[in-house]
């Protein structure tokens, strides 16, 4: 007979894609395990603000190239494998935002009715600008600011 685990029966764990950010991210903080770091010293390595860095492994979005490539680096990861890695994820995220953009666009294929629009969310109609005299030299320029204006003796 099986054994039962302490809280009931064994529950389906959610797959986790292998070249999905949640698992880049978590590899990232293994990589940095693995090296000993602390984000301090990462920082000091790699250049990089330890904010940005612990943001690389958060696992949030996609670090820009660069910042993945310092990350390994002050690990001394395989910059090659994780640059290919972070190009193929890269690439797999832009394709899903292609295809959610092109399925949102299908659901709302059929335009809001303009007298459904509410007037004030209609752009205001713009005025054609008034063309200058050709013989006026420009006149005087003011600028309005809100700063104090200044005292005498300043």
């Amino acid at each position: 007979m099986p054994e039962d685990r302490p809280g009931g029966p064994a529950q389906p764990v959610a797959s986790i894609a292998p070249d999905g950010l949640e698992a880049f991210a978590r590899d990232l903080r293994a990589l940095r395990a693995k090296a000993d770091l602390d984000y301090p010293e990462m920082a000091e390595v790699s250049h990089y603000e330890m904010k940005t860095l612990a943001a690389a492994a958060g696992g949030l979005r996609l670090p820009t190239l660069p910042v993945a490539v310092a990350f390994v680096r002050a690990c001394s990861g395989n910059v090659a494998e994780w640059e290919e890695r972070w190009q193929k994820l890269a690439e797999k995220i832009t394709a899903d935002a292609a295809r959610k953009r092109r399925n949102d666009g299908e659901e709302n294929a059929e335009p809001p009715e303009p007298a459904k629009t509410p007037a004030a969310l209609e752009p205001p109609a713009l005025k054609p600008a008034a063309a200058q005299p050709p013989d006026s030299d420009g006149g005087e320029v003011y600028v309005i600011t809100s700063a104090k204006p200044r005292q005498p003796g300043w």
